[in-house]
């Protein structure tokens, strides 16, 4: 089975911003760290600059040719998704302190995803989307049988996600810097374009800068065999063959100020709102007997087609003796009932003038979705909306990382980082009808991710 377009945006964006963190960002859209968790995807507003997050010379990369290269490997516990990510980026930068850059990104995706079922204690057979016949209609609909006790996995995906951004910023009179870029993403049942404008001021003797942007996004779903319909039972016959679409518009506004000699602070206001499809077309809820707990049907989930989302960030730099320490705290909420907290800390430790190490740990937990479900029971009506999707629960989460960098030259670095991450599931199943009473049924899963990445400037 495919992997379903949603949880394989939502896996690849997490990917880009990992790899994108190590690509230093400069420009107006640019934070000093930020929550890959809940973040949805921005395009990159800012020039490829260095593989790592400081800068302790006092070179620039005025009138040089920087190239970036990284590969992330991702991999969830249980043999479910395993991702492969090259990042290949190169940014000319005038003598006008003007840049030009360009990345390219390829996902390379497989394994497992939650069909959005609950366990039982039986065998379970669910609808796996139907193939796309001739003309675009409907194809053959395969099922899958689920061992007894075990969360249901649709097992065999493959997919893969190829993206081209592009960027320049240039000065724009005095104290002023103006940024551009756009991009195009594309997959086998997704394709994304987006842009991003960006200006950024500098006042008080260029100890404050002001940052505004503005971008729009325009996606386009067309999952194998269409969409289905929301809510209506998932036996792959209720499939609409037409492509939908999602916009989003979003905008930022910040202020970076230099406290002291040896402090950076940044406060951010993000909100973005979408209209569109933005349900999961491959993920179904169970509906339940009320008291047994065991499948009566499984219906196709169903979200809202409009999401507003709205951010807060508060991020600083510090520098203590030798060592540079990354802080911040990050609050989110939006109207789906999603309200997020983000607390990060990374400090970066020299061990000798050429190698050094940055340990790091980052704490999320976020309210469930109004609409999250983890079943629905039959005799009931049904909701307007209701998804069982795990990144739509209440949970938290700790991220552990191990950065390394050594400098084989003044301008070249060779980097690697691995990162664990630990989500923890508040469910609370106790009222839960028969089997699944006391149940943990939360559907997120812990992974492990390692990046190796060189950067190198030259003339």
């Amino acid at each position: 089975m495919q992997l379903d377009s949603k949880k394989h945006k939502g896996i690849a964006s997490a990917l880009s911003l990992v790899t994108a963190g190590l690509f230093a960002a400069t420009g107006a859209q640019a934070q000093i760290n930020d929550d890959p968790v809940t973040t949805s995807p921005q395009p990159a507003s800012s020039s490829v600059q260095s593989g790592t997050d400081f800068n302790d010379d006092t070179y620039t990369d005025e009138g040089l040719i920087r190239v970036d290269a990284a590969i992330l490997v991702y991999q969830e516990d249980g043999g479910r998704v395993q991702a492969i990510e090259p990042v290949v980026g190169i940014t000319y930068n005038f003598e006008d302190d003007s840049s030009l850059s360009l990345k390219f990104t390829a996902d390379i995706l497989t394994g497992a995803s939650p069909y959005g079922a609950t366990p039982w204690q039986d065998t379970q057979t669910l609808f796996n989307p139907p193939s796309t016949g001739a003309s675009g209609s409907t194809g053959t609909v395969s099922t899958s049988d689920v061992p007894p006790d075990i969360l249901p996995l649709a097992t065999g995906f493959s997919d893969q996600r190829y993206s081209v951004d592009a960027a320049y910023k240039t000065p724009w009179g005095e104290s002023n810097t103006l940024s551009v870029s756009a991009g195009i993403s594309r997959e086998t049942d997704y394709k994304s374009f987006y842009g991003n404008v960006g200006y950024a001021h500098e006042f008080n003797q260029k100890n404050t800068t002001l940052s505004l942007s503005a971008n729009v996004e325009y996606d386009i779903s067309s999952p194998r065999g269409g969409h289905p319909t929301p809510l209506s039972i998932s036996d792959g016959t209720t499939f609409n063959l037409e492509n939908d679409h999602k916009t989003i518009f979003g905008g930022l506004i910040g202020i970076s100020q230099i406290m002291n000699r040896r402090w950076l602070a940044q406060l951010n206001y993000n909100v973005s709102t979408s209209s569109g499809y933005q349900t999961d077309p491959y993920r179904v809820i169970s509906v339940v007997d009320p008291v047994t707990g065991g499948p009566v049907r499984y219906l196709n989930e169903a979200r809202p087609r409009s999401r507003l989302r709205q951010s807060v960030y508060f991020g600083n730099k510090i520098a203590l003796w030798d060592t540079v320490t990354d802080l911040s705290a990050r609050i989110y909420r939006d109207d789906w009932g999603v309200n997020s907290l983000t607390l990060n800390l990374a400090t970066r430790v020299p061990v000798t003038n050429r190698f050094y190490v940055k340990p790091g740990v980052r704490y999320y937990a976020q309210s469930q979705a109004d609409f999250f479900n983890y079943y629905l029971l039959d005799g009931q009506a049904l909701p307007q909306f209701a998804s069982p999707d795990a990144r739509l629960d209440k949970f938290s989460a700790f991220t552990g990382s191990l950065m390394a960098g050594y400098k084989t030259s003044r301008t070249g670095e060779i980097y690697a980082r691995i990162t664990r991450y630990e989500p923890t599931g508040k469910t609370s199943t106790a009222n839960a009808p028969g089997y699944l009473s006391g149940r943990d049924l939360f559907s997120g899963t812990a992974s492990t991710s390692m990046i190796v990445g060189y950067t190198y400037a030259f003339k």
